[in-house]
């Protein structure tokens, strides 16, 4: 068989070729290479790849007896006296060299007891599935907020459109950010934007007028600034008076509401302030002090899903600090105090999909915002 060429130094092959050139095998290499015996082999690589005592390192940064001693155990477990035999060098140069190696990250083990040097080879391990059920409960919720009710320009056609969307995709309940109704005195001319006024109209035409579903749902209201105007000037609740009377609608105070519906735990939220230059810093902000309370105190917990009324746009900021943060949009056009500062609000609502696992951790969330202001209509009342 003809001799084959030794490989270049600076290829792959050339340099397991010099690995091995300090190994158990090199019979096995010298038959593969068309040698007719190891030492024949062995000179040739000492001259090929000029390989003398004293050497500098050639790969893999090690020096030549550390590549002498890795080469010889890489072919498998060895004694220090085996390798001392092969190279000719002292069993203490070995030990020291194998510490060297493991200082070199290369796991090169020693047993203390049986003296054999080794590198261990990787566990084998078969992945498969768990039987953990990441979906084991389902909800569909419907979200509405800042309806802005007995408001010139409230959208209460469109609000009815949501909730026939609801009943179609068979909600299992709905909840609204705040601002049931417009209210009064929240800022100069405000009487001439409603044409209901006073607290008994407003809450008849509610009560008259917000949809009903015939799927008997809930829909879990927290009170914003507009509903509690009635409150602030003359201490009466518009929301509990009008959830009193619809045993579909269902009181959860003014501002702020954290419960729990089907084991998911909800935030509600009708915060103060205008739109921030970014559409989640609030969100973020908001949460970020919450969670730093909650931290704060052992019994708190922290809501899977936490909403924002009040700016009338929509945002979704998913997984939050363990949070899925939502700020919604509204059903009420621009009014002219919004256009004069600016503001644009967005007409619509969201439709959420919560995935929890069977200990109520939260595995899966989508939010679908529905944007309806192409459907926006004039004096809808």
């Amino acid at each position: 068989m003809a001799v084959r060429k030794l490989p270049s130094q600076d290829s792959p092959e050339g340099q397991r070729v010099i690995e091995r050139f300090w190994a158990k095998d090199l019979v096995a290499l010298a038959q593969e290479l068309g040698y007719a015996n190891a030492d024949s082999l062995r000179r040739q690589i000492a001259r090929h790849y000029e390989i003398r005592a004293g050497d500098q390192p050639t790969i893999s940064g090690l020096s030549l007896i550390e590549q002498q001693v890795l080469g010889i155990v890489k072919a498998g477990a060895v004694s220090v006296g085996e390798i001392s035999r092969q190279i000719d060098r002292s069993a203490e140069t070995i030990i020291k060299t194998i510490d060297s190696l493991r200082d070199k990250s290369y796991e090169v083990i020693l047993d203390e007891t049986s003296r054999q040097v080794s590198i261990p080879q990787e566990p084998s391990k078969e992945f498969a599935p768990t039987e953990f059920q990441y979906f084991k409960k389902f909800y569909r919720i419907g979200i509405v907020s800042d309806t802005q009710m007995c408001s010139r320009f409230q959208q209460v056609t469109l609000l009815h459109d949501a909730y026939a969307d609801f009943d179609k995709r068979r909600v299992d309940f709905v909840l609204h950010g705040g601002d049931l109704v417009d209210g009064k005195h929240m800022y100069r001319g405000q009487e001439n934007e409603v044409f209901k006024h006073g607290a008994d109209e407003q809450a008849e035409y509610v009560i008259e007028n917000y949809p009903k579903t015939e799927l008997r749902y809930k829909t879990y209201i927290v009170g914003g600034n507009h509903d509690r105007s009635f409150y602030r000037d003359g201490g009466y609740n518009i929301i509990r008076a009008i959830c009193k009377d619809r045993g579909d609608l269902v009181d959860r105070g003014f501002y702020k509401a954290e419960f729990i519906v089907k084991g998911l735990r909800i935030g509600l939220q009708h915060p103060g302030g205008g739109v921030s230059y970014a559409r989640s810093y609030r969100m973020q902000k908001t949460i970020e002090n919450m969670m730093g309370f909650i931290h704060s105190i052992p019994s708190a917990n922290a809501p899977i899903l936490q909403l924002f009324g009040h700016w009338h746009i929509p945002c979704h900021l998913p997984s939050y600090m363990g949070i899925d943060a939502v700020s919604l949009p509204c059903f009420q056009s621009q009014t002219p105090y919004l256009e004069q500062k600016g503001l644009m609000p967005v007409v619509g609502y969201a439709v959420a999909e919560i995935y929890l696992d069977k200990d109520n951790n939260l595995t899966s969330t989508k939010i679908e915002f529905i944007n309806m202001n192409a459907q926006i209509k004039e004096r809808d009342y």
